[in-house]
């Protein structure tokens, strides 16, 4: 199935999860459910549900484009059902498919109350399954209740993220530290709060720091070239340090930020460097 992964705990999504994954088995006569969220090039399984056969592990990942998911999110509906995976001519000489032995497969596209994609809410079976309308329905239905699940668990996440960390070093420098999900509202916030404290403390100098971006909706690209823009129009000088693989991977965000004409460093100390400020270690 892929290796194992580490990721940010989503307690609420996998609290009612566990409950609803009783259900769904049983309406739809199954013997795996699970929930997956999409990376930028990867399925990970959030939390699953095998009755009898170990299908599907928990905190497991998949290349996206070896997942069943992908017909999932790729469909003009959001759905996708087969009958039988090992038959189908889009699955049936996949290795994921002869790796799994796994036939019956049910899927739809799970998303937060806001509409921002998640991944999925899938079910599979050993056996070849003819999943009716009213089963997709019933899966669609399921997928709708997680979708509040989803948003509580994102809000509480950005909550203990809403200042924005912004830390002075000396007249005219700072760095801006971010962290954690950047979304649309938090990234209104970061630019907003960014650009009242340039023209307050007068800096010259913003070191901006990616390093523990954890995972970033679209809107982030724009935030990041908007930031940037905004400051160099300012007067001030900006130096992006940290940028993660992950980012860099991001073809959307790795054009912004080429396009932003900045300098780029490994890490904020270089960054400080760079800027004429001299580190002294403390004996």
């Amino acid at each position: 199935m892929g290796k194992k992964k580490q990721f940010n705990s989503h307690e609420s999504l996998v609290e009612v999860s566990n409950k609803l994954f009783e259900i769904i088995v049983r309406e739809l006569n199954v013997n795996t459910a699970y929930i997956a969220r999409q990376n930028e090039q990867s399925m990970t399984v959030v939390n699953s549900h095998n009755e009898s056969e170990d299908i599907v592990p928990k905190d497991y990942e998949i290349d996206y484009r070896d997942s069943n998911c992908k017909y999932v999110l790729e469909s003009e509906q959001g759905e996708a059902k087969v009958d039988d995976l090992m038959t189908f001519h889009l699955t049936k000489d996949r290795d994921v498919t002869k790796e799994l032995q796994v036939r019956g497969f049910m899927g739809v596209t799970l998303r937060s109350i806001q509409g921002d994609l998640f991944g999925t809410l899938c079910v599979m079976d050993k056996s070849e399954k003819q999943f009716t309308d009213n089963d997709l329905a019933f899966l669609k239905t399921m997928a709708d209740i997680l979708s509040y699940m989803i948003e509580l668990d994102e809000t509480s996440s950005d909550i203990e993220l809403l200042s924005v960390p912004i830390i002075p070093i000396r007249s005219g420098l700072a760095i801006l530290a971010l962290q954690g999900n950047i979304g649309k509202k938090r990234g209104r916030k970061i630019l907003e709060d960014t650009m009242d404290y340039a023209v307050t403390n007068r800096v010259n100098h913003f070191v901006i720091d990616l390093s523990e971006v954890k995972y970033s909706e679209n809107e982030f690209a724009n935030l990041i070239h908007q930031l940037i823009s905004a400051l160099r129009l300012m007067g001030v000088k900006v130096l992006l340090s940290g940028v993660p693989v992950e980012l860099a991977h991001d073809h959307e965000i790795r054009d912004q930020l080429v396009r932003s004409e900045v300098e780029f460093v490994n890490t904020i100390e270089a960054a400080l460097i760079k800027v004429g400020y001299v580190l002294e270690e403390v004996n």
